[in-house]
C-alpha cells in the first residue's frame, strides 16, 4: 500500500455529535445502480492504460446517482464520506491524496489518522472547504445528502456510490481509481472480480439462513441487501428474502419456525459475545448451528468484503 504522506493537513480532528450509534451505520442497506459514463465503452473494457491516460485528458465518469464527474486532471485532495470508500482508497495506493474522512474510518489503521470532516448523517462543511478538496467520495443511504447537495452547490466534484450488486464493487474500484489516478485499479478490480466469481457455490438442497445483522436487537436482511446476495452467492437460502425493507426488525418466533440451518450472528472480533448467542444456544434444535461473523469484513462493500463472504461460505458449506 501507499505511504501515508499527510502534509499540509490540519490535524484537527472534528465528528458531528449525532446521538446515533455505529449500530445504526451496520442497519442501513446498499441499494442503487452504478456505471461510468465511456461514450461505447462498457465497464469491462477499460484497461490501466486507460486510467493512465487520464493523467493528461479530461476524466468523466459517472456515479451512481447518473450524476457525470468531470476532472481536468486525477484528483490529489480527496475526501470519503464513508469508512468503505476510505478503504477502497487504501486499496487503490492512492491514500496518499486522502485528506478528511468520516466517523468509523478505522481500516487500515492508518486511516485513523486522517481528519474526521463528519460521520453517515452531518458532515462539516466549513472544515471540508476548508481542506480544499478537488473530489469528494459521498455515500447517497449514509443520510448527510443535504450537506452533500451543498458542497455540489459550492463547485467542489462528487462522485456518490451505492453498491447494488457485489459485482458493482469492482465497478467503484474502476471509477474511483479512473478519477483519483491510481495505478493498480485494474488490476484491483479485476482481482476482485476473479475472486468473488471463485466463491460462488451451489448445493442441490440449498442449506437454510438466517443472518442477525445486530447482536443487540433482532434485525435480519432481505435478498435485496448485498448480504442477502452473498448468501445466494455461496449456495444458501434466505429464510427472510422478501421483508418489507431490505434491512428489518424480526421476531424469534419467525426464525425459529423456519429452523434455520445456520444462523450466522454479527460479532466483532475480540469482545464479549452479545446477548443473543446465550439465547440462541439454549435451543436444543440450534445446537451447533450458530456463527460469529465479523460485521466490518460483510457490510461495508470494498474490497475487504470478499473475506466475509469467503467466511459466509464456509459458515453454509459442508463441514
Amino acid at each position: 500500500m501507499a505511504g501515508c504522506r499527510r502534509g499540509g493537513r490540519d490535524p484537527r480532528v472534528v465528528e458531528s455529535v449525532v446521538g446515533r450509534t455505529a449500530l445504526t451505520v451496520l442497519l442501513l442497506s446498499l441499494l442503487i445502480p452504478a456505471g461510468i459514463a465511456q461514450a461505447d465503452i462498457t465497464q469491462a473494457d477499460i484497461t490501466q492504460a486507460d486510467i493512465t491516460q487520464a493523467d493528461t485528458a479530461t476524466i468523466m465518469v459517472e456515479d451512481d446517482l447518473g450524476h457525470t464527474v468531470t476532472l481536468e486532471q486525477p484528483a490529489q485532495r480527496i475526501i470519503s464520506l464513508s469508512p468503505h470508500l476510505t478503504e477502497l482508497l487504501f486499496t487503490l495506493e492512492v491514500d496518499d491524496q486522502l485528506v478528511g474522512t468520516s466517523r468509523y474510518s478505522n481500516y487500515p489503521a492508518a486511516a485513523r489518522d486522517v481528519p474526521r470532516v463528519g460521520d453517515a448523517f452531518s458532515i462539516n462543511i466549513e472544515l471540508i472547504v476548508s481542506l480544499r478538496p478537488d473530489l469528494v467520495l459521498a455515500w447517497h443511504t449514509g443520510g448527510a445528502n443535504k450537506g452533500i447537495a451543498r458542497l455540489r452547490d459550492l463547485g467542489i466534484p462528487i462522485y456518490v456510490n451505492e453498491s447494488p450488486s457485489l459485482e458493482s464493487i469492482g465497478e467503484t474500484l474502476l471509477n474511483v481509481g479512473q478519477l483519483a489516478g491510481s495505478p493498480v485499479a485494474a488490476s484491483i478490480s479485476k482481482q476482485y472480480r476473479e475472486q468473488l466469481a471463485g466463491l460462488k457455490s451451489a448445493y442441490e438442497n440449498p442449506p437454510s439462513v438466517f443472518f442477525q445483522i445486530s447482536d443487540v436487537d433482532l434485525y435480519s436482511v432481505s435478498d435485496q441487501h448485498l448480504i442477502g446476495e452473498a448468501i445466494r452467492h455461496c449456495g444458501g437460502r434466505n429464510i427472510f428474502p422478501s421483508l418489507p425493507a431490505s434491512v428489518s426488525q424480526v421476531s424469534q418466533e419467525a426464525v425459529l419456525a423456519n429452523n434455520p440451518d445456520v444462523l450466522l450472528v454479527t460479532q466483532v472480533p475480540g469482545q464479549a459475545p452479545g446477548p443473543w448467542f446465550d439465547r440462541w444456544q439454549s435451543f436444543d434444535l440450534l445446537t451447533g448451528r450458530l456463527v460469529a461473523i465479523d460485521p466490518n469484513l460483510i457490510s461495508r462493500p470494498s474490497f475487504r468484503m470478499l473475506a466475509g463472504i469467503e467466511q459466509v461460505c464456509a459458515a453454509i458449506g459442508p463441514s
